[in-house]
């Protein structure tokens, strides 16, 4: 988790565009006038509930602790600042996209639950047995449309981080089922 929350944080600091739920998240407050926090709450919740009752992803002991990940985000953002240049900025947004991938794929190859935001992708590539690569890009394309329509926040590195990690996804979940011992889901075994 440390992975994910680190790359969430490098990519952040770059400046160069938020993540797709960060998009839809501040599309939101934008058109709602509701506050950041309560967004994210209100979202999260409906994301969890989506999850389990139509595609049967129960929160568990991931999904808790995943709750509190902004405390380290914010912690790690505390202490990083914005490259001057431009190549430190790429370098911040390239190494958070890779450790956003491989964190997300290694928390969720423990088979401990997934966080709001990653049960709907689990939820889809399991229940469905779409690759997940392709799972991921499709909903993070859509949040990022649906976002940016609500007058959210984008910018270059939101088209790269919905371009790169899907792309990363898989690798990275084989690599973390490998590493945890814990069987492929069926989507992983067909490709």
């Amino acid at each position: 988790m440390a992975c994910l929350i680190s790359g969430i944080s490098l990519s952040v600091t770059a400046e160069l565009g938020v993540g797709s739920w960060q998009v839809l998240e501040t599309g939101l407050v934008e058109t709602t006038g509701a506050s950041y926090g309560a967004v994210v709450l209100g979202v999260s919740a409906i994301a969890i509930a989506l999850a389990w009752f139509w595609l049967g992803q129960r929160p568990w002991i991931a999904t808790a602790i995943l709750a509190f990940g902004g405390v380290g985000i914010g912690a790690l953002l505390a202490v990083l600042s914005t490259p001057d240049v431009l190549a430190g900025r790429v370098l911040f947004l390239t190494a958070g996209m890779v450790l956003i991938a491989f964190g997300v794929a290694f928390y969720l190859a423990s088979e401990l639950g997934a966080s709001a935001q990653d049960a709907l992708f689990v939820g889809f590539y399991r229940t469905y047995s779409v690759r997940p690569g392709i799972v991921r890009f499709g909903l993070d394309g859509s949040l990022v449309v649906l976002g940016a329509l609500l007058g959210g926040q984008f910018g270059a590195g939101t088209v790269a981080v919905t371009i790169v990690v899907p792309a990363l996804i898989e690798p990275a979940l084989r690599t973390g089922h490998r590493l945890a011992a814990t069987p492929l889901p069926l989507a992983l075994q067909r490709t």
